[in-house]
């Protein structure tokens, strides 16, 4: 039986979850050593180990780099600015973060993303000695190393959506869960 989400569900949801960090808007590299440093004290105020804070910590810096790195800005249209989320929930916590990028980045994002997500941890970190022997580099200088960083790291899949905005343009969003128990491997 599927479950139809309704605004009460949502509601539920989010009142579920305890926001740590919620940041909206452009992004510079003094905003992401604040949030950073911002997630360090408030992980140290819950008594989080260090494997926890690392974890997380390795999670944003690649989140919130490729927002800085990879978002295409909408000039006539500021609805769409990059967002950040840290969230507390039960077990885990959630990293969420978006951005508007072009449609023609879709496919190769979402091809890389689908290929991380079915691979086991083995399989990543071979993988991710593929990507680096490559030597492929964007023009932005990345070689699509942290999306498969961000998967080693949290050893959990990856969700993500894509939507429309316009004609050219997507909303990215990314969720990565950090859990707070140990992995069974």
């Amino acid at each position: 039986m599927s479950e139809t989400k309704t605004a009460f569900n949502t509601l539920n949801e989010v009142e579920k979850r305890e926001v740590l960090i919620n940041h909206y808007g452009p992004l510079s590299y003094e905003e992401i050593g604040f949030l950073l440093n911002k997630m360090t004290s408030i992980l140290e105020r819950y008594n989080y180990g260090i494997t926890i804070r690392k974890k997380v910590y390795a999670a944003m810096v690649e989140s919130l780099e490729n927002i800085y790195k990879h978002q295409d800005i909408i000039k006539e249209n500021n609805n769409y600015q990059p967002k950040f989320v840290l969230t507390l929930e039960g077990n885990q916590i959630d990293i969420t973060c978006s951005n508007s990028m072009l449609k023609g980045k879709i496919n190769p994002l979402k091809e890389r993303l689908n290929k991380v997500n079915q691979l086991d941890k083995a399989g990543l970190k071979e993988f991710y000695k593929e990507v680096i022997l490559s030597g492929n580099v964007s023009q932005k200088g990345g070689a699509g190393l942290g999306i498969i960083n961000i998967a080693k790291v949290t050893e959990n899949k990856l969700t993500y959506t894509f939507d429309d905005i316009d004609d050219h343009f997507t909303y990215f969003t990314l969720t990565i869960k950090v859990s707070l128990q140990p992995q069974q491997n």
